[in-house]
């Protein structure tokens, strides 16, 4: 009897490892379903075929992409493509695949704050009709769009920086898009452009709110199976008009 009370004493310490094991394993589940968990006021967007989310502010709702489409060319920050080559030269193998909108705000406010965030995919068959999928710094043009719209002007050096093991190029600028109708209103761009498991993305934000421009830019994204981390996690200042 002493033996087999000598063999169960002997067992014990493991069963208590195997116990701690367990329960290391489970908290570390905990945590990484806690670190995934969108944060308050926030709104998740996923596209499995880019195997991507997005959890943004929830003030922002969803638009009609078809809005940013001009005759088959893509609008921004109110220019249309047909009304500038240029434009339209940079933008036009562009597909929109997500528009968030912030509503109209309360009469009482003067101005109106605005802002929209605006998801693109370059179609990439578009791209190669043309010969031009070889460039090397095709990722950095699309971010750079926003220093290219007529009135606007940069206003942060163009960099380059990782969300954990995905780089993205970053572009901001400021001024008033020249549109052919109404002056329009200061603005502040962003464009934030990556190559992300075969899809070249790039996103591009706008408000006439620097703070809100700040703001929007913090929308948190999630690749694949990676931690959620902000888009852009830094701040742009106000530069002097």
């Amino acid at each position: 009897m002493a033996c087999a009370g000598n063999a169960n004493n002997q067992m014990l310490p493991s069963f208590k490892n195997h116990t701690a094991i367990a329960l290391l394993f489970v908290s570390a589940l905990s945590l990484t379903a806690a670190a995934q968990t969108p944060a308050p006021n926030t709104t998740e967007w996923e596209n499995e075929a880019l195997k991507l989310r997005l959890f943004y502010p929830s003030d922002l709702v969803k638009g009609d992409v078809s809005q940013v489409m001009q005759d088959g060319k893509l609008s921004l920050f109110g220019i249309s493509g047909t009304s500038d080559p240029k434009l339209a030269e940079a933008t036009h193998c562009l597909r929109p695949a997500l528009l968030l909108e912030l509503p109209q705000s309360v009469a009482s406010q003067n101005p109106a704050v605005t802002a929209t965030v605006l998801l693109a995919e370059l179609d990439v068959e578009c791209l190669n009709a043309e010969h031009e999928s070889t460039s090397t710094t095709l990722l950095n043009n699309l971010a750079e769009i926003v220093n290219k719209v007529p009135g606007m002007k940069s206003i942060a050096q163009p960099a380059t920086y990782t969300i954990g093991w995905q780089k993205l190029h970053m572009a901001a600028a400021q001024g008033q898009p020249q549109t052919s109708g109404p002056a329009s209103a200061q603005l502040y761009t962003m464009g934030l452009s990556t190559n992300w498991n075969s899809h070249l993305l790039v996103w591009y934000f706008s408000s006439n709110s620097v703070d809100t421009l700040n703001r929007i830019t913090k929308t948190t994204v999630r690749f694949g199976r990676d931690q959620a981390a902000p888009l852009y996690p830094l701040t742009i200042g106000n530069a002097t008009p």
